[in-house]
């Protein structure tokens, strides 16, 4: 049989894993510099805990342990910072900035020949609210992708209040069902313009809210995209967290940040745990997001405790296809490599087994003395390949 990795997965060789290693600390000197602090959390997880906090929409990998328990190997991060909040910290000493970076599984069909284990880099910002929290969490991500190296990059952000406003004065004055709103959702989740217009032409729904469906998805821009939802939904009063979204822009622009982010009514994350800010990010060369968050002020409660929350996550491997389609690459290690100095260890002589080891103890103090230095060091006896 041949030596072959699981579909999805791979061996990441040194070069890569080096400028892998260049862009998380990058990043996270970045994060940690707005004081969110490192956590980590189980590689598996309870499925049924997972479940009570929202809806995965990747599937997971599952599987039972020696117990019986049905586990899945953590899909992303956001639900299990979810359940360690409410079981193992203190609610009082709230607000909480965390950081992480943690690999996450998802189960992939084989005939889309895609990953199934990537790297998420991400914050979760517990216990803050409104519009300044919202600026805090998309600042970040900007700041966050920029310490990537990347250079061209857009982040999309809407408010998912107005859509589930709207589906609610949908149930409520027509004869539509949760399966309706269900299929709506998703279709939106999708961003399936074509299945939207069919759901919103049922006969069913109101006339009054089938314009406002059809059309909300198709609203973009700049601040004009925030007065041109106003104007679609504010005479339905279907304004639920589009006050909050301007003050968020008006804050970003404030900050000259306005020039990355993009007022988009099509982003819906596929996790339906979220309540109103909703994130995506997007860069040239890439065909789906780079990275997704937004705020899910409910979660929390399904484990018995109650606080506001924001975050987002980036995937470092389509970062990294965002930096080669650009022209990017690792100027960190290419600089290391051009500063090193290799130093020759001596031949063993066993002739002159003190004077061997009198040199030896030389080179090696040598080195010792440049690393002290900042220098990076190549002991040439101990060189296999390139370092």
């Amino acid at each position: 049989m041949l030596p072959v990795t699981p579909r999805g997965f791979k061996d990441v060789l040194p070069q890569e894993a080096r400028w892998r290693e260049n862009i998380t600390n990058s990043v996270k000197q970045s994060l940690s510099s707005w004081g969110y602090a490192p956590i980590e959390t189980p590689t598996l997880e309870v499925l049924e805990v997972l479940e009570q906090g929202g809806v995965m929409g990747k599937k997971p990998f599952r599987l039972f342990d020696t117990d019986n328990e049905l586990l899945v190997l953590r899909p992303d991060v956001t639900l299990p910072v979810a359940r360690m909040v409410a079981s193992r910290l203190d609610a009082t000493a709230l607000p909480l900035r965390f950081r992480y970076v943690q690999r996450v599984f998802r189960e992939e069909e084989s005939l889309k020949a895609v990953a199934r284990e990537y790297t998420q880099i991400g914050i979760e910002s517990i216990g803050m609210s409104g519009p300044a929290a919202d600026a805090e969490v998309v600042l970040l991500l900007i700041e966050a992708l920029e310490a990537s190296g990347l250079c061209d990059f857009t982040v999309s952000i809407c408010t998912v209040g107005v859509l589930r406003e709207l589906l609610a004065c949908v149930m409520a004055a027509g004869d539509v069902d949760e399966r309706w709103c269900d299929q709506m959702i998703a279709a939106y989740h999708a961003s399936n313009l074509v299945e939207i217009e069919l759901l919103a032409s049922d006969e069913r729904v109101d006339s009054r809210y089938r314009d406002a469906l059809r059309l909300l998805g198709t609203i973009n821009g700049g601040k004009e995209a925030i007065e041109a939802v106003r104007a679609l939904v504010g005479p339905l009063g279907c304004l639920d967290g589009l006050e909050d979204l301007a003050l968020t822009w008006a804050i970003l622009e404030g900050l000259g940040r306005a020039d990355r982010v993009r007022i988009d009514f099509s982003v819906m994350s596929t996790f339906d745990y979220y309540t109103g800010l909703v994130i995506e990010a997007y860069a040239p060369g890439v065909g789906t997001s780079i990275g997704s968050g937004g705020r899910y002020d409910r979660m929390l409660e399904a484990y018995g405790k109650s606080a506001p929350a924001a975050g987002f996550a980036f995937c470092l491997e389509s970062v990294m296809h965002a930096l080669l389609a650009q022209g990017c690459s690792d100027t960190i290690s290419a600089a290391l490599r051009a500063r090193r100095v290799e130093l020759s260890l001596p031949q063993m002589d066993v002739e002159d087994f003190d004077g061997t080891v009198r040199a030896t103890v030389a080179t090696f103090s040598e080195a010792i003395r440049l690393r002290a230095g900042d220098t990076p060091i190549i002991l040439k006896a101990f060189q296999g390949g390139d370092q």
